[in-house]
Parts: structure tokens; sequence; C-alpha cells
């Protein structure tokens, strides 16, 4: 309420700018640790744990009014009454249990509970899902391959569960789970090769696994229908080893710890709390295409101005990766030169998790197949995983197996839904989510300044995604390409990556995102041959201290002010600040940092001109 007190009392720029001020720690120096200074006071200044957390809040309490009210829908009842049913039955419903303490009959299962492998067999042996052929980014396969790393945490969660409690095969189940991740530990390559199979050429160069069997159970089909199907294949020696030990291992234990795998994922999937809240970001990851139509239709109000304002974002930014290339610093050929250009023109963007397909009909037929219920939570919770497995597989089904961007959306992670813009190299698209567009982090009506530092900061990061050592590998088109991979193993692209590598990372990709993203944002406002030292700025009339190269990089910094995360696929929010900053030459000029007192990075650009160049 008091946010809403200041914005009729102050404009939308001025009031960025006196949150920039709010968030800062001006004991801290800028040029050794940027982020505390930009960031170190935010959580004095701010009763979240991050922007994303403050966005979130925004938008969890404007859907909980609208399910809570009694607003119909006219053009798609079925959807929005499935989602307030949904709803109804997480806020309501008093079953809960926690790890410490699993109730008997969550620990006996029926068969019932897991009649279909789709609820819990997928990420437990393999890592099964429907996607893309690597060459034809409309053509729908099923992919193969070893469970992915972050399915660890569940592995130990399961561990734990398993010595807690008096299992009947829990000997079993201990050095079932040990045996698994040796095989993953021994067979884990960084880029395996990946096979492209019918079904018949998969059971038989894998014969220890029933592929048969289980795409049937999956896809709720004869076998013969199964003959058209395209696998894509990775992995291959672990998944025939992986086979022979789950023919060699009690089948009892085999079937318990599959049932505590599901256990398991129900209780990962579930909200952390029942509140309306938590139970409302719930559904956004896991019944995502509904909980967005509801924003989109009925409280989502600028669209047409964001629309209009991102799209001209992206042509500045497009404007300056289009001068990086035109300088060539990498010096590739006239072929490649063709083949970033178009796949740089190409790039679109995109507001909301939406499909092309905007008609009520679809909408409202998209979950006609679920049967949710008012009181029982965990029901619909099995439903829900279910009907994710049969909207993510039905594609599989229809002539030729090809993608209908008619009605794509991203459906992919039933735990925690994106807020932050994401770039899918498949599609050649920067999506931004719909409640990521709300203040502090975006308002149509602030000043560039404001748009062309975090925002274009964030996109700039997304369109480096398609330039980096595996976005490269993708076409305009989505397609991977040896032009793009001759691009990357030239010398000068790979003496790039080495360059950055001095530095310790968690992911080089994100890396390279981060420092491509920065310098392109600022090169995008200030132009390639701005050189601060030779200005002398005006004060803008929202904010009369720091000058216009200062503040960009304040405004740039404090979209990832908040308590330090733990580290998973990013390096932490304070090196990912510092080290951008500290690879930029014109950081050190725009806070007349000392060569002594500065970070001591390299400098490393892999696609901007030389100075030389540019000076020339």
């Amino acid at each position: 309420m008091a946010l809403e007190c200041i914005r009729a009392d102050m404009d939308i720029s001025s009031l960025t700018a006196l949150q920039i001020h709010k968030n800062m720690n001006r004991s801290a120096d800028p040029c050794t640790d940027f982020w505390s200074y930009a960031c170190g006071g935010f959580a004095n200044a701010s009763e979240y744990v991050d922007n994303f957390e403050w966005v979130e809040d925004l938008y969890a309490t404007s859907m909980r009014e609208f399910l809570e009210s009694q607003v119909e829908d006219s053009q798609s009842p079925l959807l929005l009454k499935q989602m307030r049913t949904y709803y109804k039955a997480c806020t309501t419903d008093t079953l809960y249990w926690t790890w410490d303490d699993i109730p008997e009959p969550f620990r006996h299962w029926t068969s019932k509970l897991d009649s279909s492998r789709g609820h819990g067999l997928n990420g437990v042996f393999f890592d099964e899902r429907v996607d893309v052929a690597t060459n034809d980014s409309l053509q729908l396969v099923v992919q193969i391959q070893m469970p992915q790393l972050s399915t660890r945490y569940s592995v130990q969660r399961a561990l734990g569960i398993i010595k807690k409690y008096p299992w009947e095969h829990k000997d079993e189940m201990i050095q079932l789970a040990g045996n698994l991740r040796r095989l993953e530990d021994k067979h884990r390559l960084q880029e395996p090769i990946v096979l492209t199979w019918r079904v018949k050429e998969l059971s038989q160069q894998i014969p220890q696994v029933p592929w048969t069997s289980i795409m049937r159970d999956i896809l709720g089909i004869d076998p013969g229908q199964l003959d058209n199907l395209l696998f894509e294949v990775s992995d291959v020696d672990y998944l025939r080893e992986m086979g022979q030990l789950l023919a060699t291992t009690d089948p009892g234990a085999l079937n318990q710890y599959l049932k505590l795998r599901q256990l398991i994922l129900i209780k990962e999937t579930e909200p952390p709390k029942r509140n309306p809240k938590a139970c409302i970001h719930h559904m956004r990851a896991l019944l995502p295409l509904g909980m967005e139509y509801i924003y989109d239709t009925f409280l989502y109000k600028n669209r047409k101005q964001d629309t209009l304002k991102l799209q001209e974002i992206l042509r500045s930014l497009k404007a300056t990766f289009g001068k990086y290339l035109n300088g060539n610093r990498l010096g590739v050929t006239l072929d490649q030169l063709d083949y970033l250009k178009a796949k740089l023109n190409g790039m679109k963007i995109k507001i909301g998790n939406l499909p092309e397909d905007m008609s009520p009909e679809f909408y409202d037929n998209h979950y006609h197949s679920a049967n949710f219920s008012e009181s029982s939570f965990l029901k619909n919770l099995i439903e829900a995983l279910a009907l994710r497995t049969r909207l993510q597989h039905e594609g599989l089904l229809q002539p030729g197996s090809r993608l209908d961007l008619r009605r794509y959306y991203v459906n992919d992670d039933v735990v925690k839904a994106r807020t932050s813009p994401f770039y899918e190299n498949e599609r050649n698209t920067i999506t931004v989510p719909m409640l990521f567009l709300q203040w502090p982090l975006f308002d149509h009506r602030q000043h560039f300044i404001f748009h062309g530092s975090l925002l274009q900061g964030v996109l700039g990061h997304e369109m480096s995604h398609g330039f980096e050592q595996e976005g490269i590998l993708f076409d305009a088109a989505g397609n991977e390409s040896p032009i793009g991979l001759e691009i990357r193993e030239s010398p000068a692209f790979q003496d790039a990556l080495k360059c950055v590598q001095q530095k310790p990372f968690v992911s080089l990709k994100e890396r390279l995102a981060d420092l491509n993203g920065l310098q392109l944002a600022y090169d995008g406002f200030f132009d390639l041959n701005h050189d601060s030292r030779k200005f002398e700025y005006r004060p803008y009339a929202f904010e009369a201290e720091f000058a216009a190269p200062q503040l960009f990089f304040l405004s740039y910094a404090q979209f990832f002010c908040g308590l330090l995360p733990p580290v998973i696929a990013h390096d932490r929010d304070d090196e990912r600040v510092n080290v951008s900053v500290g690879y930029l030459r014109q950081f050190a000029y725009d806070f007349k940092c000392e060569p002594s007192t500065g970070q001591s990075h390299p400098i490393c650009e892999m696609w901007r001109p030389r100075e030389e160049s540019m000076s020339g």
C-alpha cells in the first residue's frame, strides 16, 4: 500500500531512481565489490528475498483475488472451472505430510496409484521426454538418455527415507541406488553421441530394456502404432548396463524403489506450504497454459504497450549485434557470416508462454481429460502429472509427428515456473514471462535508461545464448548446423572461450551470456565508440547524483539484488555482477576506478569489434 501512495505523488522514473538509492550500500567500494555497493541495502529496503519474489508476490496477489472471485468466463468456462477446482483443493484439503512424517498408507501404495509409468518412472532409471529432432526443429522425437544430474537430490531424499523406515527390501534398495549412481558417474559425458533409431532398432540395440511395453504404457496405444516413432538415444552404454542391472535386481526391491521415487516426485512437486500464494505458484508450474490464459485474459493490462517497448529493445539489440558481426572480430567466412546474420535477423521475442492458437475452444478443451476434485489435492496432483505426460506425448500420435506451432507452449518444469526471460534454440525465440513485466523490474513508462540497462541487459544475455558455444550450433530455423560447428571449432572462437575460462565459473555458457549481454546492452545504449572520459553529463530530471553511465550500471546490477542463493546453473549473483562489470573497460572509466583497485579481469570480448577497428 505504501508503494501506491508513492506512485500517486511521483512519476515511475523518479520512483525507480528512489528505489535504486534505497538498495545501495555506500560504504562499499564500487571498484572492488560493485554488487555490495549496488545491492548492500536491499535487505533493509525490501520485505522480499529478491526482486523475483517481489514480482511473483504481485502476480500471486492478483491471481488469488481473481480465483476467489465470482467472475465468469463466457469464452472458456470449462478451463476456468478446472483451475478454480484445483485451487480450492490445494487451499482447503488438510491432508499434508512432511519428509519426517510419511503416513503409513503412502508407504504401501496400491497399483492404482502407479498404473502409469509417466507418474514416476521418468528420471529414475533413465530420462524419457518428447522434444524435436536435432536436424529438424518441427519433427517430434522421443529422447532417451541417462537421468539428469539434478535427480541426485531425489536420490538422496530416497536414501534418507529408506534408512528411516522398516522397508521390506531395505538393503536391496540402498544397493540399487548406489549401483545406479556409479553407472551414471562411469558413463556421463559432456556431449554424448546421439543415435536415431526406430522402436525395433532400439529394442535390438538395447534389448535389456522392454521399450515397447514402456512406450505402450506411456502412450496408451497398441505396439503396432509405435513403428513410425523416432527415438534419439544418448548414453547407449549406460542404458545397456542399466538394463542388465535391473534384470538382476530383486523385482520386489525394484517395484518398491520405483514407488518410493513416485512418492518423492509428488512431494517435490507439491507446494511447500498449502496457502493461496504457494498454491498459485505451484499451479503456474504444473498447469502453465491455464494460469497463463487467466492472467492474460483478465489481469494483464499492458500487453500492447509492453509489446511495442520490447520490440523496440530487440531492434536496438539486433542493430548493435549487427555492428559486431560487420566488424567480424572472429574473421569468419562469408558463408559463416550469412549464417550468423540470418540467425540474428530471425530471432523473435514473445510475451508470455501462450500458443499462437488463441481460440476459446482450444483453451476450453486443453484440460478436458483431467478429472479434478474440490476435496482431494493428492488426487488432483496425480491427475495433473498424468495429464502433463499425455499432453507432452500426444503430438507423437499425429500423422508425421510434426510440432504444431499454433499450439506450442513451454511445458517443462513441474516444480518452479520460470520468472526471468529465457531463450529457446529450437525456436530462436526469447520468451518474456508476463509476470516479469512489473515494477520494479520493468514498466513501459520508465525512462529508457532503465529499459536500456536492466531489461536490455537481461534480453542481451538471452540473445547471447544464441551465439555461445552451445547455441552457435543451431541455425535460424532451430536446427543443428555444420556451419555452426565450424564457427565453434575455429581458433578465434576457441581463443575467446579460453579467455573467459581464466576465471572460475559454474557454467561457461552462462558466463559468456553475462559478459556479452552486458556489453551488448551498454553499447546499445551509449554506442560502440562511447568513451565516458570525453563527456560531461547533464543530470536527469529524476536523478541528480549519478551520471548516465553510473546509473546504467546501478540499474543493471539491481536486477541481481537479494539474498545470495545457492549455486545451481549460474554463478552466485554477486559473482555474476562483479565479474561482468570487471570485464568491461568502460566500467572502470565510469566509476573512476584506479587500475590498482579495479578487479583484475582480462578484457574478453567474443564478438565486439576491437577498439582499433572501431576508432579506424
